[in-house]
């Protein structure tokens, strides 16, 4: 016999609950109760209270309301089901990197200053962008090729799913999912910034790309204009309180994010 503990859905209660489902999942229950009640009022009033366990146990009454909500939302353009957007540059513990890719960057002028604002040097972004139109026609076997050239004594394969993942693993085993317009966004971008800055180190172009990533105007697989959104709080998005920090840069046609601002 299943306890209390065993209904539980710790990940769609408490400080997880979706206040919209948990509203929407009652108005449903109520409703059902008023029309047995005609009925029965008994089985009503047991309806009711067994309904209002369920929502306060499991944060919802409506069977997979977490994965109806994800579809709904997807396919209202509310924002992406993975706001996490990977990377092909590797985790590095360099604190002067950052500060030395943007140096780099402004002195060569792929981004220049304008006011408070960075904007990207309009030649920069036309070679930027021919070359991301480049990569989304290749075959996936030459994206990867592309992938393991650009990222150097990395391993690339392709998880084929629903969204297909490109997943890099480093020399020391660390693995990477990275999705397919982050992919052609980044590889792009360290191609292009090869050719215009042809002093910077490999090092620095795979941490430049990822940066660079801020300033696309365009979806590098369809070229919808991007847009900035908050992650969806929902039951059905994302449950990591990392995943709903910061702003981020999103595809609303692909649903896919593209880059994560930080907001601190």
């Amino acid at each position: 016999m299943a306890s209390i503990a065993d209904l539980r859905r710790p990940e769609y209660t408490g400080r997880n609950r979706c206040w919209p489902c948990t509203v929407l999942n009652t108005v449903v229950l109520l409703g059902c109760c008023l029309v047995l009640a005609v009925l029965s009022f008994p089985l009503s009033l047991g309806l009711l209270l067994a309904g209002a366990g369920a929502i306060w146990l499991r944060g919802y009454l409506v069977p997979r309301t977490p994965a109806l909500t994800a579809r709904m939302r997807g396919a209202l353009g509310r924002g992406p089901d993975r706001p996490l957007t990977g990377s092909i540059a590797p985790d590095d513990t360099d604190d002067d990197l950052g500060e030395r890719t943007l140096t780099t960057l402004l002195e060569a002028g792929v981004i220049r200053p304008e006011g408070e604002r960075l904007h990207l040097d309009e030649r920069f972004g036309d070679d930027w962008r021919g070359e991301m139109e480049r990569l989304r026609t290749l075959p996936t076997g030459r994206l990867i090729e592309a992938t393991a050239a650009a990222t150097r004594e990395t391993e690339v394969e392709l998880l084929d799913a629903d969204r297909p993942l490109v997943v890099l693993t480093g020399p020391d085993g660390g693995e990477a999912w990275v999705s397919r317009p982050v992919t052609i966004a980044e590889v792009a971008a360290e191609g292009t910034l090869a050719t215009h800055v042809p002093t910077m180190s490999h090092r620095d172009r795979i941490a430049a790309a990822r940066a660079l990533r801020s300033f696309l105007d365009r979806c590098p697989i369809c070229e919808t204009r991007t847009e900035e959104v908050k992650p969806n709080r929902c039951c059905g998005g994302v449950r990591d309180p990392a995943d709903l920090s910061g702003t981020v840069l999103v595809c609303p046609t692909c649903n896919e994010a593209l880059y994560r601002f930080d907001d601190g």
